[in-house]
C-alpha cells in the first residue's frame, strides 16, 4: 500500500502545463491511490513486463505511471495513454 507519492521537479513543471481539469483529476487520483488504490475509476494495475512500475487512470485519455519502493511511489510520467506506453517501450525510466 502506498502512503506517499513523490513528484520530481521536472514532472511538476510538465504537470503545471496540463489543462486545469487534467491537473485536478491527477491530484484526485494521487489522493485516491493513497486512500484506496483499488478504487475502480483508477484502473490501477502493474505494468506488464516490469517489477515495480504501476499505472493508473487520470481521465479516459490520460494516465499516470509510478515506480513503487516499499510504501512510497515515485511518479515517473503523466501523459496520454499512447505516450505512456511509448515511454515504456523506449525504457525511458
Amino acid at each position: 500500500m502506498i502512503k506517499e507519492i513523490v513528484i520530481p521537479t521536472w514532472l511538476q513543471k510538465k504537470i503545471h502545463k496540463l489543462p486545469l481539469k487534467i491537473r485536478e483529476k491527477l491530484y484526485w487520483a494521487i489522493d485516491m491511490l493513497i486512500k484506496n488504490e483499488r478504487h475502480p475509476s483508477l484502473r490501477h494495475k502493474k505494468i506488464e513486463g516490469t517489477d515495480s512500475y504501476w499505472e493508473f487512470n487520470i481521465t479516459k485519455n490520460y494516465r499516470g505511471a509510478y515506480r513503487q519502493e516499499a510504501d512510497k511511489g515515485f511518479l515517473v510520467e503523466v501523459d496520454t495513454h499512447n505516450n505512456i506506453f511509448r515511454h515504456i517501450r523506449r525504457k525511458k525510466w
